[in-house]
């Protein structure tokens, strides 16, 4: 068969124009207008991988066509690799600025246990460490709108695993204090209530040792009263002191049990 010249460079020409189209579609059809690239780089990278293919295989081709159209494919796919450096560094930037958030409100749990001198400041550090908790969940949700104006509109407010790891790992830490922090207050609170039982039930047994003495002394001038009248009413101071006795050793066993619960608690 006598080979057709003419009909050779239009089959160039067909290819090329093939070639030309698909490589438009692939400048501008991923071009998204939020610049969310990461979204649509893997169908980018698909069909920048069928173009490749039809250079193999698209045939008859003009070299000039080849080359000028492998350049403007090249550039395309450079294109999109810039623009997915740009965004990694982009995430990469939103999640630090977050984790150092998430970061100064975990700090900020961790002093306020420290100091904390009251249940109502205990109560506070855990608020806090529940902020920080939330504020680790992708977006901006909860945060303060000085906060949210501050970041890129476009920022996602997703952290990376690693910086998601160093926050959690730092949340678990002040978990940790905040938990034998409160524990040691509230040990230190049961001493010094077990210290003030221990006085009152020493104050009560000495009470109690004085009203036995009189007890002793009022039975004394019953026996030797010379008017039953006034061995009546020795009597009634008698059953008075009695009864006080009897109220403060039930006083001193509810003391006791207390003492006894606070030696037994562990936090």
């Amino acid at each position: 068969m006598r080979w057709d010249k003419e009909a050779w460079n239009e089959q160039c020409r067909v290819n090329a124009r093939s070639l030309e189209s698909e490589i438009n579609r692939v400048e501008s059809g991923y071009r998204d207008p939020l610049n969310l690239v990461r979204r649509r780089g893997d169908a980018f990278w698909a069909h920048a991988k069928r173009i490749a293919e039809m250079f193999k295989t698209l045939k008859p081709l003009f070299q000039e066509d080849r080359e000028r159209l492998w350049a403007a494919f090249s550039a395309a796919c450079e294109e999109m690799k810039a623009t997915q450096a740009r965004e990694r560094e982009a995430k990469l930037k939103d999640s630090r600025e977050k984790r150092e958030l998430v970061m100064s409100k975990i700090r900020e749990a961790y002093f306020q246990a420290n100091g904390a001198a009251s249940s109502a400041e205990f109560a506070e550090a855990d608020a806090l460490r529940g902020d920080a908790l939330a504020w680790m969940k992708n977006g901006w949700e909860g945060f303060n709108a000085v906060t949210q104006l501050v970041s890129s509109a476009l920022s996602t407010g997703i952290m990376t695993r690693e910086d998601r790891e160093e926050c959690w790992t730092e949340w678990k830490e002040a978990k940790e204090f905040l938990r034998l922090r409160r524990g040691e207050f509230y040990a230190e609170i049961r001493t010094r209530c077990v210290g003030r039982w221990r006085d009152w039930v020493e104050q009560n047994e000495e009470f109690i040792e004085t009203l036995q003495g009189e007890i002793d002394h009022c039975e004394e001038l019953a026996r030797n009263a010379r008017t039953e009248e006034f061995a009546e009413a020795v009597r009634g101071w008698i059953d008075s002191k009695t009864s006080r006795i009897s109220n403060l050793e039930r006083r001193n066993e509810e003391l006791g049990l207390k003492i006894a619960d606070a030696a037994s608690r562990s936090y």
